[in-house]
């Protein structure tokens, strides 16, 4: 990797400077700032719009409403920047890494994420080697219409109300992504590689092609060489790490070995399929298990202060009398476990000790939680994020998560009808012999297709009519208790179906 060019405050004012006179074609000259030290630096609403900044650091840069439309970012680290509202139209993003990076609202459209290579004129590869890396990057409500993709991380990334129409998610690793509310229509998938969990809670609104998405490529890890592993961790822990070695474990299949009571402290192990692990007792202190598969197993009692399960799955496991309190750093610090995005559909949480744990986005369908602290903020977790429409639309679902199962029975005057598919802010009918029109408001009965259950009357107002395909959308004209109640049942329907359906 070649060495960064020293951080000079001086020169890169005047580089800045002397950009935005060539910008407005009044001398000056382009800026190129490539393989700069610009960390941390304030470059917030600054116009670089077609700069040349090819393996520049940016790590922690401050670009918030930065133009950096057609800029060259190549191989760039841009790892927890913060770029919320920047625009980066056209960008060339190949090889960059984008880890922990703040995008949202920005405008990405026709943005090249592909893998790249930095390599100079005449000479080997010198940096920015390989994946484009937008691993728990912050996408929401991000336009990217457009955008290539093409074989990029996405892993834990948040693309919640993003753009994407017309993107290549071709070869892309979909990972504990979220994509809820994202617009997919025009997508191209192509080996698209997704986690069991993730496909289940994501919507794609067409018919794939085959191996348009496949699982995983999982590592097996045998017992003998994953208990060995156990422990050498062990005594990496108590020594300090002296002596033994850490587990570091990535896109691995790990068998259900006997680990009761056993030290994993620190322990990285993520994405990775645990299913039905024994753990009772164990104490997995500060150990990284994001994205990680924990279906039906046994970690009541566990040690689990300052774990961080981002989005793993939880469901049906036993995680009764579990410490899941902060752990205090140095500085008078707290480090909370951190279960954002995970599901614990059906799980057993009662009497865990999880007040102060980070619980936003997790799903608790069926949950026991007596005793956990958390039942206030779980009783509102199925609820999905508020409508975001561009000025003057008023778009489809308002922008929700849409769901095809379990199917709602919308009844009206005109009759009765299955949903296509719904979400918090409207539904789509199958409704092909009905004369509905644009604009009316109806009153409609709405119920849960499996019979029974919570069932709430509200008015509809029809937004779209499809006669070819016998659709009819519409938005809820009114969210009172009675729609909110029906659809947090449902929602906990979709989760509980979800977790059920058998490994593709």
């Amino acid at each position: 990797m070649t060495a960064l060019v020293p951080n000079d405050v001086e020169t890169i004012k005047a580089a800045v400077a002397a950009h935005q006179k060539w910008l407005k074609h009044r001398g000056g000259r382009r800026a190129d700032l490539s393989f700069r030290d610009l960390s941390r630096f304030n470059l917030e609403r600054i116009n670089l719009s077609g700069a040349k900044l090819a393996g520049a650091n940016l790590a922690g840069a401050r670009l918030a409403g930065a133009d950096l439309s057609q800029a060259d970012l190549f191989g760039a680290d841009l790892e927890a920047a913060n770029l919320t509202g920047a625009s980066l139209l056209g960008a060339d993003l190949r090889g960059a890494n984008l880890h922990r990076a703040l995008l949202t609202e920005t405008n990405l459209r026709g943005a090249d994420f592909r893998a790249g290579t930095l390599t100079a004129e005449g000479s080997a590869p010198i940096g920015g080697l390989g994946t484009t890396r937008l691993t728990e990057a912050r996408l929401e409500r991000a336009m990217l219409a457009g955008a290539n993709f093409g074989g990029c991380d996405l892993t834990g990334a948040d693309l919640n109300d993003a753009d994407l129409t017309g993107a290549n998610l071709s070869a892309a690793v979909l990972i504990g992504t979220d994509l809820s509310g994202a617009t997919l229509e025009g997508v191209t998938f192509g080996r698209t590689v997704f986690d069991q969990a993730t496909l289940a809670r994501t919507y794609i609104p067409f018919a794939l092609p085959p191996d348009a998405i496949v699982q995983p490529t999982y590592k097996l890890v045998t017992a003998t060489d994953f208990l060995e592993a156990v422990t050498a961790h062990e005594l990496w822990v108590s020594s300090g790490g002296a002596q033994g070695r850490r587990i570091d474990l990535d896109l691995a299949v790990v068998p259900s070995v006997e680990l009761r009571g056993r030290t994993l402290s620190a322990a990285r192990m993520r994405r990775c399929l645990l299913a039905k692990a024994r753990l009772g007792g164990a104490s997995l202190e500060m150990a990284d298990l994001s994205y990680t598969d924990l279906g039906g197993s046994d970690l009541s009692g566990a040690d689990l202060r300052g774990a961080n399960l981002r989005r793993a799955h939880l469901a049906r496991t036993l995680l009764s009398r579990a410490d899941a309190r902060p752990v205090a750093l140095s500085g008078g610090r707290n480090w909370p476990a951190n279960f954002e995005g995970a599901d614990f559909t059906g799980a057993d949480l009662s009497h865990a000790h999880m007040g102060e744990a980070v619980v936003h986005g997790a799903r608790f369908g069926e949950a026991r939680l007596a005793g956990t602290g958390i039942e206030d903020k779980a009783g509102t977790s199925p609820a999905l994020p508020a409508p975001r429409a561009p000025a003057g639309t008023r778009p489809q679902g308002g922008g929700h998560t849409r769901f095809t199962r379990p199917g709602l029975i919308v009844r009206t005057g005109r009759g009765a009808h299955v949903t296509d598919n719904w979400s918090a802010g409207g539904l789509c009918l199958h409704a092909p012999d009905h004369d509905y029109r644009a604009g009316e408001v109806v009153e409609a009965r709405v119920s849960l297709g499996t019979g029974g259950g919570p069932a709430a009357t509200v008015p509809i107002e029809i937004l779209h009519i499809n006669r070819a395909k016998g659709q009819v959308t519409a938005v809820f004209h009114r969210r009172d208790d009675e729609l909110k109640a029906l659809l947090r049942a449902a929602v906990d329907e979709h989760h509980r179906l979800a977790s059920q359906s058998p490994p593709a």
